[in-house]
C-alpha cells in the first residue's frame, strides 16, 4: 500500500526533524490527516520530548488511517530534504501490522531527482509513549513554580555555565526578588515574575546538559518535585527532565 503526497514543505518537515535529534538521530513519527507527531526520549525516560505540528504544514496528501514512519537516521533525512529547492513531492509505503499502518519506504522526489529513505523494519516495535506514559510524563500535578524562559535568558544561563564548567548541574530557585540561577561561581536574577509560592518548595537542581535539548524557543518552565516541564510558547513542543537529585549545601 501507499500513499501519494502532492507536496512537501522540505524546510518545515527538516525543521520538524531537527527538534528531535538532539534526543535520538533515530526518528518516530506519526502522521495522520490533521497532526503530526513524534515522542522521543533518553532509554531512562529522565527527558522526554513531545512535538506535534499540523501536517498540513508539512505536507499534502491523504491519510485515511495514521501511519507510522521510522527513520533509521534523521540527519540522513534532512540532508536528502537539502537537496530540494521547492516542488517536493512524494510518497510513504507501508504495510498493514496488527491493525496499524507502518512505513517501509519514505520517497521525496521533484521532476530532476529521486530519493528513496527506507525506514526501520516495520515488524520492529514503533518507539511511542502510551497515553498513560504521557500524561505521567507532563503532568504538573506537582508544581512548585512556573516562570516564562525566554531564549535571552538560555543565553545567559549558558554563558554562566561556562564559569563553572567541571560542574554537571546548576540550581533554580526562587526568593522575593523572583527566580535564580546558581553555580558554585554566580548567583543571577533570571526573572522578577513567577508563579507559586515558596511554601511550595523554593528549589531544584537542574543537570545542564538537558538546556541542549531546548529549541531556540520561549518556554513556559513549571518545575515540579521530581522534574521540569518546559511548555514551548511559540510552538507545540513539550520537554520534560528530571531533576538532580544530589545534595546541595
Amino acid at each position: 500500500m501507499e500513499t501519494k503526497i502532492e507536496k512537501i514543505d522540505g524546510y518545515e518537515l527538516g525543521s520538524f526533524i531537527k527538534k528531535l535529534l538532539p534526543i535520538d538521530k533515530f526518528i518516530f513519527i506519526k502522521i495522520d490527516q490533521e497532526n503530526t507527531v513524534s515522542s522521543v526520549y533518553f532509554p531512562e525516560k529522565d527527558a522526554v520530548k513531545l512535538v506535534t505540528v499540523k501536517t498540513s504544514e508539512l505536507l499534502t496528501g491523504s491519510f485515511d488511517k495514521p501511519v507510522k514512519v521510522s527513520f533509521y537516521n534523521g540527519t540522513k533525512v534532512v540532508e536528502a530534504l537539502s537537496h530540494f529547492n521547492s516542488d517536493i513531492r512524494g510518497k510513504v509505503k507501508y504495510s498493514e501490522l496488527d491493525s496499524e499502518y507502518m512505513a517501509s519506504d519514505f520517497i521525496i522526489e521533484n521532476n530532476d531527482l529521486r530519493i528513496d529513505l527506507a525506514c526501520a523494519d516495520p515488524s520492529l516495535s514503533f518507539m511511542e509513549l502510551s497515553k498513560d506514559e504521557m500524561s505521567r510524563a507532563f503532568s504538573t500535578d506537582n508544581a512548585m513554580f512556573e516562570f516564562d524562559l525566554l531564549t535571552t535568558h538560555v543565553d545567559r544561563m549558558k554563558s554562566l555555565f561556562n564559569l563553572d564548567k567541571e560542574d554537571e548541574t546548576f540550581t533554580v530557585y526562587i526568593n522575593e526578588k523572583g527566580v535564580s540561577v546558581k553555580g558554585n561561581s554566580y548567583d543571577s536574577l533570571l526573572t522578577g515574575k513567577y508563579e507559586g509560592s515558596p511554601s511550595n518548595g523554593d528549589k531544584v537542581v537542574i543537570y545542564k546538559k538537558y538546556l541542549s535539548l531546548l529549541d531556540k524557543e520561549n518556554y513556559k518552565v513549571i518545575i515540579c518535585e521530581n522534574k521540569v516541564v518546559f511548555k514551548s510558547l511559540d510552538t507545540d513542543t513539550l520537554l520534560t527532565v528530571a531533576v538532580a537529585m544530589v545534595d546541595e549545601d
